[in-house]
């Protein structure tokens, strides 16, 4: 359903992603749990979270996340939000609202249902609702009329319910003026900032270095490193002079068909529907309006094509790889005579068609008898390096040279330079690991990483050391210089600060002290960007509310970009006017009416779990 609500994205798009996809998988679920699985993820006073509902909830916020994110949701964004939680937390306060409905004796008239979904876009055309195109949509993604008709249906009674438990979600005029007038407020800032580079500090003496040096030292610290001897057996070396004989090359093709099998391809034709950077929303809303006609047979839809094409159009056969990443998902997941799509693909949408499939079929033994060749050959290389390395191994301990041994097996040796814990060209880091843990002159053991196998000897050691002061002396006095710059800074900037009751003074005392000073951009200090001047200030926002003109300076001292100390002080401010205040009253009081409605359907959910019982196998939300 994601597919195909796709091409609608805009800005109600998004609120039938949330509310169809969120709605029917966590809201309501697909299907009777309680028959499918009685496994019990939690209860809610009487009713019952099965774990398949629960699952299914997971599935849906996922789906829905990676729909609205794309690329950016990642593995690691999907733990961070904890979606098992949020889905458990969506289906207990379902199930209390729904109680709390079936109290007030609320529910959803049939009118309704039908209503609420005639007025979804992605069921229209021209503006009017389609029922074809609404089969289609649900067809298309394997949901039920019931079945979406069902999770509308609550989605109706919770909207009821939750409208009368806010009923008197109202927010004064006077008090959306006042917070409109503090939010769209603008401030410009003096920003004076010291140098450190160019305060005057005298140079480090002795003490101050070494205080530095025991202070520091552990920064500086080497890590152990070693020179090795190393042998690689590897397959490519043992397998590239092995010529098996016929018989045994055709026994092999035989005894492994599925190692040479073509590849799965399918038939396809397809509608694209170029689009540029301002019409990409009205394109993919044309394409979704195409699904429905394309789909009713191979003659509508090659008459769609021709009347869409740009060029050459026509059947192509496609393997996955030709397909490209985003098509060949749904595409080699359709059955023959199906339309998949909305796709994007860069710079167009695109409808294909599944004419005919080609399934997998082992390739007769003369197009692969090359390919076969060079498998026996790395299967057989795979089991003589193995061998061999292990054979040579208690013969290098035995003669306590690697170097020796290997020329005795034909095996050239890598003789390296000094190797840390992360490798080196031809040594792997598993291999310096284990060489680190050895004594100079000690043969390590067979290191395996992939079919390759490394035989090594540690001939020189270096263990993990502080260097002298001597060593680093000149690092050490540069960072005592950057501390004491950086204090003598930050100290001229403090007293200049002290000095300064407005910006004007401050300005003025910052100049006589040789520190510069600038004036920002305007800049609303609630929801703009911070401005470039004050960037690295990380902690600064929540300060910048505080100034005006009665309060003008800051007595803080803030590390800004680079480390440099900084100070802003309050120079002018603009309000907004009467006439900006009535073009956006409207939206602003509806905002705010809805801020206050979802704090009342929160602050009742948080009651009501005080009295109902709720239990969560901790089970359920590993």
């Amino acid at each position: 359903m994601l597919d195909v609500l796709r091409r609608n994205a805009g800005s109600w798009a998004i609120k039938i992603i949330l509310s169809f996809i969120a709605l029917t998988f966590i809201w309501w679920g697909v299907g009777t749990y309680s028959e499918r699985d009685r496994n019990v993820a939690a209860t809610v006073g009487d009713e019952t979270i099965t774990l398949n509902e629960l699952a299914e909830a997971v599935s849906g916020l996922e789906k829905t996340y990676r729909e609205v994110y794309g690329p950016a949701f990642t593995p690691e964004m999907a733990k961070a939000l904890d979606l098992k939680k949020q889905a458990m937390d969506s289906l207990v306060q379902r199930k209390i609202l729904l109680a709390e409905a079936d109290r007030m004796g609320l529910t959803a008239s049939d009118a309704e249902v039908q209503r609420e979904i005639a007025a979804i876009p992605a069921f229209q055309q021209d503006g009017q609702f389609r029922e074809d195109l609404y089969r289609s949509v649900l067809s298309y993604n394997r949901v039920s009329t019931a079945e979406f008709e069902a999770s509308k249906r609550v989605e109706i009674t919770l909207r009821k319910v939750e409208g009368l438990l806010a009923a008197g979600a109202l927010v004064p005029e006077t008090e959306a003026k006042e917070l409109f007038r503090v939010a769209s407020r603008k401030i410009r800032l003096l920003v004076v900032t010291a140098d450190p580079e160019r305060a005057r500090t005298g140079a480090p003496d002795e003490g101050e270095i070494a205080a530095k040096y025991e202070l520091a030292k552990e920064t500086f610290r080497l890590p152990a490193r070693v020179k090795l001897v190393v042998a690689v057996f590897s397959p490519e070396r043992f397998g590239r002079e092995i010529q098996p004989p016929e018989a045994e090359i055709k026994a092999f093709h035989e005894a492994n068909p599925d190692r040479f099998r073509s590849e799965e391809q399918r038939l396809v034709s397809r509608i694209v529907l170029p689009f540029g950077a301002k019409n990409r929303d009205a394109v993919r809303m044309k394409t979704g309006e195409l699904l429905a006609k394309a789909s009713k047979g191979k003659a509508e839809f090659d008459a769609l094509a021709k009347r869409y094409a740009r060029g050459k159009s026509g059947e192509a056969w496609l393997t996955r790889k030709d397909a490209g990443e985003a098509l060949s998902g749904p595409l080699f997941q359709a059955a023959v005579d199906t339309v998949v799509g909305p796709v994007e693909l860069p710079g167009g949408f695109v409808l294909a068609r599944v004419n005919r499939i080609k399934f997998p079929e082992t390739i007769p033994f003369a197009q692969v008898r090359d390919r076969v060749v060079e498998q026996i050959r790395r299967e057989k290389g795979k089991d003589q390096a193995v061998v061999k390395a292990y054979e040579a191994h208690p013969k290098a301990h035995e003669a306590k040279s690697v170097k020796g041994t290997a020329a005795a097996f034909g095996i050239p040796v890598v003789e390296t330079g000094w190797v840390g814990a992360e490798g080196a060209p031809g040594v792997p880091a598993a291999v310096a690991q284990d060489a680190l843990l050895l004594p100079s002159g000690e043969v390590g053991p067979v290191k395996t990483v992939g079919d390759t196998h490394y035989l090594f000897q540690v001939t020189a050691k270096e263990d993990s050391r502080v260097p002298p002061l001597s060593d680093v002396r000149e690092k050490i006095v540069a960072a005592v210089v950057r501390e004491k710059k950086a204090a003598a800074a930050r100290a001229a900037l403090q007293q200049v600060l002290a000095a300064s009751k407005t910006a004007v003074e401050l300005e003025a005392n910052a100049k006589k002290a040789g520190l510069s000073a600038s004036l920002t951009g305007w800049f609303a200090p609630l929801s703009d960007a911070i401005p470039e001047a004050l960037a690295g200030a990380g902690d600064l926002r929540k300060d910048l509310s505080s100034l005006s003109a009665k309060a003008p300076v800051i007595r803080t001292v803030y590390a800004g970009r680079g480390g440099a100390p900084l100070a802003v002080a309050f120079s002018a401010e603009q309000l907004p006017d009467d006439a900006e205040w009535a073009r956006k009253k409207a939206g602003l009081l509806k905002g705010l009416a809805e801020q206050k409605k979802n704090a009342m359907v929160e602050a009742f959910l948080s009651d009501r779990r005080k009295t109902t019982k709720v239990e969560i196998q901790p089970e359920a939300l590993k």
